[in-house]
Order: C-alpha cells, then sequence, then structure tokens
C-alpha cells in the first residue's frame, strides 16, 4: 500500500517536471502554427508531440512495456500540461500582428473583410415613379450590417450590397451611393413592378385626366398642380403614368374628388419644385386604429373651408410637414391637429379658433 502512494507521488513529481518542460514546447509549437496558419493547433497533435519529447528525455517506451500506476500519473499529468500549453500558445498568438506571412508556402494570410452599414430606416428613400416598399423592410434593413471583402473597389462594394437587397430581401431595383470609405451616403428602393392597383391605398382610386398642355419632360413621379376647365384646382399630387398619345395623365387621390374630376379636363398642368416633391411620406394612426398615408391635399382643403387662402395654406402646410417628419411614426391625428392649430395661431389666431371648435377630425375630413 505504501509502495502504491509513494509511486503515486513520484509519478505526479516527475509529471510536474516534464510536464512544466513540456508546456514551454509545445506553447510555443502552438504560438508558432496559429501565427502562420491563423489556426488553433489541434490539442491531439499537441499531446503527441508533448509525448513524444517526454520520450525522447526521459523513456516513454519503457513506461508503456512496463506500465505502473505512478507512469500513468505522469502521462496525464503531463498531458494536462500539453493542453494547457496548446491553449496558452494559440492566445499569445492571436495578439500578435501579422501582415499575412506564410510557412513553407502554408497557412496565408485569409482575406479581410469590411462592414457596410445600411442607414437608418428614416434615411431609406423611396425610388420616384416605381411601387413603394412597406416600411416594415425599411424597418428590418434599418443599420443592418453586411460584411463584405475589403479588398474590394467602392463600385463593386456598392454593387454587392445591392445584390444582397434585391436577393435577399426580394427588392424590386436599388439605388446606392458609398463614400470613398465604404460609407452608404445614399439609399432608395424599389419593390418589384407589380401593376398599378398595389400602390393605390385604401380609399383611394386612380384617376385618368385628359390635358391640354403638359411640361416638356413631365414623368411619373412628378408632383403636379392642376387647374380643371370646370374651374376646380387639385393641389400637390403625384403624376402615376402620363399617355402623351391620348394626352391622358394618371393620378392617384382620394375618392372625394372623383366628383370634383367627373368630365373635366385639364387646362393646365404646372410641375411644382424638387423641393416639394421630396417631403417626407408620413404615416397617420387614424382613432380606428388604422394607418394610412399623411395626404396633403386633404389637409389644404380644409384649411380652405375655414376661411384659409392658398398661400397661406401652402405656407401652413409645408411647416406641418417639417414637424411631423421629425416624429416616430405613425402621427395620430389628434397630434397633426394640435401641430396645425400651432402653426395656424402664428399666422390667423381667429381661423385658429374655428379649427379647434370642430369636433371630428380624421384624414377623411381634411
Amino acid at each position: 500500500m505504501y509502495e502504491l502512494i509513494a509511486e503515486s507521488i513520484l509519478g505526479l513529481l516527475w509529471g510536474l517536471v516534464y510536464g512544466a518542460v513540456a508546456f514551454f514546447i509545445v506553447m510555443l509549437l502552438s504560438a508558432v502554427y496559429r501565427y502562420f496558419t491563423d489556426e488553433k493547433l489541434s490539442s491531439f497533435i499537441g499531446i503527441l508531440f508533448g509525448l513524444g519529447f517526454l520520450g525522447f528525455a526521459g523513456g516513454l517506451l519503457a513506461i508503456l512495456e512496463q506500465p505502473t500506476f505512478g507512469g500513468a500519473l505522469k502521462i496525464v499529468a503531463v498531458s494536462i500540461f500539453i493542453v494547457w500549453g496548446v491553449n496558452t500558445g494559440d492566445k499569445i498568438a492571436a495578439k500578435i500582428p501579422k501582415k499575412g506571412v506564410s510557412l513553407f508556402g502554408i497557412g496565408t494570410k485569409k482575406t479581410a473583410y469590411t462592414t457596410v452599414k445600411l442607414p437608418n430606416a428614416r434615411l431609406i428613400y423611396d425610388i420616384a415613379a416605381k411601387p413603394k416598399v412597406p416600411f416594415s423592410l425599411k424597418a428590418e434593413l434599418s443599420e443592418r450590417e453586411l460584411t463584405l471583402p475589403a479588398d474590394l473597389p467602392v463600385e463593386e462594394l456598392a454593387a454587392r450590397v445591392k445584390r444582397r437587397l434585391i436577393t435577399d430581401w426580394g427588392i424590386g431595383d436599388v439605388e446606392i451611393e458609398l463614400d470613398p470609405t465604404g460609407k452608404v451616403i445614399h439609399l432608395a428602393i424599389a419593390a418589384k413592378e407589380k401593376g398599378l392597383s398595389v400602390s393605390i391605398p385604401e380609399g383611394s382610386v386612380a384617376l385618368p385626366i385628359a390635358y391640354q398642355v403638359i411640361p416638356a419632360q413631365l414623368a411619373a413621379g412628378d408632383f403636379v398642380k392642376i387647374f380643371l376647365d370646370n374651374n376646380e384646382v387639385i393641389e400637390k399630387i403625384e403624376v402615376k403614368g402620363i399617355d402623351e398619345e391620348q394626352k391622358v395623365i394618371t393620378i392617384v387621390a382620394d375618392t372625394g374628388l372623383l366628383e370634383k374630376i367627373r368630365g373635366a379636363k385639364a387646362s393646365l398642368v404646372v410641375a411644382l419644385p424638387a423641393e416639394i416633391q421630396k417631403q417626407p411620406a408620413i404615416s397617420v394612426e387614424q382613432k380606428s386604429g388604422a394607418i394610412e398615408e399623411f395626404k396633403i391635399q386633404k389637409i389644404v382643403n380644409s384649411l380652405k373651408k375655414i376661411g384659409v387662402d392658398d398661400e397661406l395654406a401652402d405656407k401652413i402646410v409645408k411647416q406641418v410637414q417639417v414637424k411631423l417628419s421629425k416624429m416616430d411614426p405613425p402621427v395620430s391625428t389628434r397630434l397633426i391637429k394640435a401641430v396645425i392649430i400651432e402653426e395656424l395661431e402664428r399666422e390667423k389666431p381667429e381661423v385658429a379658433k374655428k379649427l379647434k371648435n370642430r369636433k371630428f377630425w380624421a384624414p377623411k375630413t381634411f
């Protein structure tokens, strides 16, 4: 019994001695291997090497030929030191900067990668004259990071991002610009072409209007002001299509305009400035909980009904749009009313009081 204990203690002591030596040898081997190959040395290979070194130094073959309990403890202790040495060498080498060197042509530097971060959902724009994607998709893409090879030129990086968006998210078209550092400075997307109906919001219809004359180079996506031959005026509305042969333009408008437009022709179509066209879309939440897009025309019509002239109505709407665009969508109709009243009070306080007294405020009454 005492012999077994003594043999065990002796085996552990020799294991510590040989293990310490093997630790430094294997640690060096692991560090060199990781530095040149950028991969971790297998613990199994490390143990084979360490025990082989032990065999050259102190008789591993003799231990295997005449196995003893002390000899087994020695091998276990050394193996533990070896695994420790493999892990330590790997950690040390991982912190050493390297420039893609190789050892005997093996272990060249791996490809470096860069990250292209997409902008926030509010800065992902719609492509003019093309179907819009739902805001939920923009939210999914918001600030998402795409990993791409770092050695690509900026033009190729942009092409790769565009391809990823089209193939992975089913987007119809993408406009993207990167600065020299690979940062996205412009991103606009569009849904796949599926016809006109899918782009018409609920409660609206597509209306064809015959025209006499339109501005040269007018295109779908432009915003216009339409003067009808029945003395009615349609303020700030988007052109969805133009048939030059039949002299007809198509607009998408609230169903309330049907009677206003029925049988009338456009005596004059005026294109509006680009800054008006680029006003951000705003989602509106009705009392019922339904979400629909903020409609400028409804605001203008509502202001006119309480005695606001065209010039002031345009001014109020622009100021309201700027304020609402800075708020998180969807914006409640109650908040829209409050913002309009606030702007109106600065210009015509007496008219603002009329607006305050209106009992029902919802997109359908704009």
